[in-house]
């Protein structure tokens, strides 16, 4: 046994598949999962920054505005105070403070949101002004209450006024600089969101290169045994039992490839011992047909240049099946046994023999004469032709031999052998012990079988004509109907008559096929007959023994006639007496339903089947058929007018119509009309002839 060729066993091999698609799904559920977690991250990371900017310059905003909103509010009331209006003065104080407690909130609000750094010194600014502008504010306070309004207008104008402006400048550049910090921070904010991204496509990129390389390797682990298992399927397949597909997995491929490797050994050894069974006869011993041929190919060719001539015999043991049936299996294989021992006593050593199945045998032998083969049969027949005794039983065993010549017949045993069968089937059915091959009955038979593939055709393209030969009444000359013959118009062969074709239409059961054909026809002319108005013709149509063991023919036949309305006493059924008798059933049943329906039959070529008078009075039939063979120069021999007067005295005595076939000259006809027939056909009175020649023939008889 070939073994595998050894492969190296990558690391993960030993994992089995389900373990490694896992573990493949698993990493790259993480990388996605750790993908996502660092997106949520920096996300949330960019959303609390980019919160606080926006509430923080919101903050900044708000507490400006108070701070600008309280810097005017101050000025005005600091206006109030120069009033000589004692009441102004002491209702502004309160507001003034008021301004300046808000003030003081507003600046708390900014100290809590600009960081440490040089934000801040803007804010320390703001409040160095604020501080001064109260300083200022507390001067003109004290001048004022010492009612010195000029100090303190003065003080007013000046000092207060310059550190009130201050504050609110220092105000105005503290929120432009905060604008231009939250802008930068916005901006950062924003650089810093576009290096995320690059970084999360980054990781994305990353990620599915991972999860590609990672498929790609899981893949590739799988596919790549399932390849070389594909591969070495195929080459087993084809029938090289001896390849091994390699193993280099602990995996269920690995297991597979194994089992694959153990169902190639056990195969290959399967049909080596099938081909040896094959090649030679369990019960008998000898080689079978296939060897037989391949053993005759070698002694041909292995034949001396003076002995180029060599007989092939093919042997049927008769009346096996009969010998099975009545005595059992056991009796048919000694009976074989013994016959395969007299084939090998007889050929040992000088012929290829063998046996090709059932009864059949065959033996090639080289002879220096083809006359030898004859000789060579006809010891053969002595040779296996014996009584067997069997449990007490005494049989005689019979054959039928075949002989076809080499190289006379063909080139190689293969065909050879088929020759050799033909003329064993062939000397079966002539009943004859030894038959030649006759190249003739084989072109015979495929003419046949040619012309059996065309019927089916014939019918389907309607190359068949269907001819009509009158029938004449003796007694009052009038034209009473017509027979109907068929007849094939081949597209290669020309007009075919009835004997080249219907033979073996009977044989192969195609006969049914033409019969329904031809009472379609007869049928469709009665219809059409009866639409023109013209004086009712019968027509009578041939069948065959088939159809008269046809129980559906009746019913058939009924259907046709209603459906074109025809009289069913215009249509006559013609069968011959040679197919009552050889009919395997009883054709009574059917001949009476086909009556039952009012159909005429008559009996064709009466005299040539030996029926007997008690099973002629039993058949349902309206018309005898005189066949011609008692017609045909009956003028001329006084026997046969009174064996022809005697045929038509008994047809008439059982009560039917006689009519005379084939009756071609006037001394015949004479005779015939002597004799009592009722109705005469034959070529005196007119050729068949197709429908429209027959119907100008009758109009010319008037």
């Amino acid at each position: 046994m070939n073994m595998p060729p050894a492969l190296p066993r990558s690391p993960t091999r030993w994992l089995r598949i389900r373990t490694r698609l896992g573990l493949a799904f698993a990493v790259l559920l993480m990388l996605l999962l750790a993908l996502a977690a660092l997106s949520v991250y920096r996300l949330s990371g960019l959303s609390e920054g980019l919160n606080r900017i926006v509430d923080d310059q919101a903050v900044i905003r708000d507490s400006v505005n108070e701070i600008n909103r309280n810097a005017e509010a101050i000025a005005r009331k600091l206006l109030a105070l120069m009033s000589p209006d004692a009441g102004l003065r002491v209702a502004a104080y309160p507001e003034i403070e008021a301004a300046n407690g808000r003030l003081d909130d507003a600046m708390q609000r900014l100290a809590l949101v600009l960081p440490a750094g040089p934000r801040s010194t803007r804010l320390a600014d703001v409040k160095q002004r604020l501080s001064d502008y109260r300083s200022s504010y507390i001067l003109v306070r004290d001048l004022i209450e010492r009612d010195d309004f000029q100090a303190a207008r003065a003080l007013l104008g000046g000092a207060a006024d310059s550190a009130l402006s201050q504050l609110v400048g220092a105000i105005h550049q503290l929120a432009a600089s905060e604008e231009r910090a939250g802008m930068a921070q916005a901006r950062e904010l924003r650089d810093q969101i576009d290096s995320d991204r690059t970084g999360v496509l980054a990781l994305c990129i990353g990620a599915l290169l991972a999860g590609l390389l990672l498929s790609v390797g899981v893949t590739r682990s799988i596919l790549t045994p399932l390849k070389r298992a594909e591969d070495g399927a195929e080459l087993i397949a084809e029938g090289e039992y001896g390849h091994r597909i390699p193993v280099d997995s602990d995996d269920e491929l690995g297991h597979m490839a194994s089992a694959m490797n153990t169902m190639a050994a056990a195969v290959g050894e399967r049909e080596a011992e099938l081909r040896r069974l094959a090649d030679v006869d369990l019960l008998t011993g000898l080689p079978q047909r296939r060897r037989f041929i391949a053993d005759g190919d070698r002694l041909l060719a292995n034949l001396p240049a003076r002995e180029q001539l060599a007989v092939l015999i093919c042997i049927d043991v008769d009346r096996l099946k009969a010998v099975n049936g009545v005595l059992g299996f056991d009796a048919g294989d000694a009976l074989l046994r013994g016959a395969a021992a007299k084939l090998q006593g007889l050929f040992e050593g000088v012929a290829a023999y063998g046996r090709l199945g059932g009864g059949t045998f065959a033996a090639l032998a080289p002879v220096l004469r083809l006359e030898h083969g004859s000789v060579l049969a006809a010891q053969l027949c002595e040779e296996l032709e014996h009584k067997l005794s069997w449990q007490g039983q005494s049989l005689d065993l019979s054959v039928s031999v075949g002989v076809a010549h080499w190289p006379e017949h063909a080139a190689d045993t293969e065909i050879l052998l088929r020759r050799a069968e033909q003329a064993m089937f062939e000397a079966k059915r002539l009943r004859q012990p030894v038959a030649l091959y006759n190249p003739g009955t084989e072109a015979a038979r495929a003419l046949h079988l040619s012309l059996l593939s065309d019927l089916s055709t014939a019918l389907q393209q309607d190359q068949l004509r269907q001819l009509l030969q009158p029938k004449r009444c003796l007694k009052t000359g009038r034209i009473i109907g017509a027979e109907a013959l068929v007849r094939w118009q081949h597209p290669q062969r020309g007009w075919l008559p009835p004997a080249d074709f219907i033979p073996f239409a009977e044989r192969s059961g195609r006969i049914r096929q033409l019969t329904d054909w031809m009472l379609a026809r007869a049928v469709r002319t009665l219809a059409d007959w009866e639409a023109a108005g013209r004086e009712p013709l019968s027509i009578a149509v041939n069948i065959s023994t088939l159809d008269i063991q046809d129980s559906r023919l009746p019913t058939r036949l009924a259907q046709l006639l209603a459906e074109y309305r025809v009289d069913p006493g215009l249509l006559q059924l013609e069968v011959t007496e040679t197919g009552l008798m050889a009919s395997g059933t009883d054709p009574i049943a059917v001949l009476q339903a086909l009556k039952g329906w009012g159909v005429r039959v008559a009996i064709d070529d009466f005299g040539t089947g030996q029926s007997s008078l008690a099973y002629l009075q039993q058949l349902p039939v309206d018309e005898l058929k005189i066949d011609r063979s008692f017609v045909q120069q009956v003028d001329a021999d006084p026997r046969r007018q009174a064996l022809l007067k005697s045929i038509v005295g008994l047809g008439q005595g059982l009560g039917l119509t006689v009519t005379a076939e084939g009756v071609e000259t006037e001394a015949e006809l004479a005779v015939v009309t002597g004799c009592g027939c009722d109705l005469v056909q034959g070529f005196l009175l007119a050729r068949p002839m197709q429908l429209p020649e027959l119907e100008a023939w009758l109009g010319e008889q008037g």
